[in-house]
């Protein structure tokens, strides 16, 4: 836990973003001291597909969308908001993440998050797909034509 202290004000931070490095590159351009220099040379090759407009930072894509960087605290909310919205929603982790894209969030692991939260979703598990198992055989329609007798 980090805290800053300013002219009486105490700011208590717990964790930084996962996009706080580079942001502050994209900031001031100046490196962490604590950075290799394949770490920067990294650094400075990813900082290329990020932009920063003041307050936010966006991820520009290789197919041209822009997408607004979410910091770990909105994270959840947004995913669970895109997995269970009242106008259709518990679809599967890949319908929960093309989801969060067309709202315009991106952070590197919603995949990953999606996935895990629709195995932690109650109504999900209990909905479930219809398994081979107990889906009806499919039988075969005999088309003819009536005057081939």
């Amino acid at each position: 836990m980090i805290h800053f202290l300013m002219r009486n004000f105490s700011v208590s931070v717990n964790s930084m973003p996962w996009f706080a490095d580079v942001a502050n590159f994209l900031v001031t351009g100046i490196f962490l001291y604590e950075l290799s220099s394949n770490q920067r040379k990294k650094l400075k090759q990813d900082s290329l597909d990020y932009y920063w407009d003041e307050p936010y930072l966006f991820k520009i894509c290789n197919d041209g969308m822009i997408w607004r960087c979410a910091p770990e605290e909105d994270q959840l909310s947004i995913l669970d908001a895109c997995h269970s919205s009242p106008y259709g929603g518990h679809h599967g982790g890949a319908r929960s993440t093309s989801k969060v894209l067309s709202c315009g969030f991106y952070w590197p692991t919603f995949y990953k998050d999606a996935g895990e939260l629709v195995k932690r979703c109650d109504e999900c598990q209990r909905a479930g797909e219809i398994s081979k198992k107990d889906e009806m055989p499919l039988t075969t329609i005999l088309e003819f034509d009536i005057f081939d007798v």
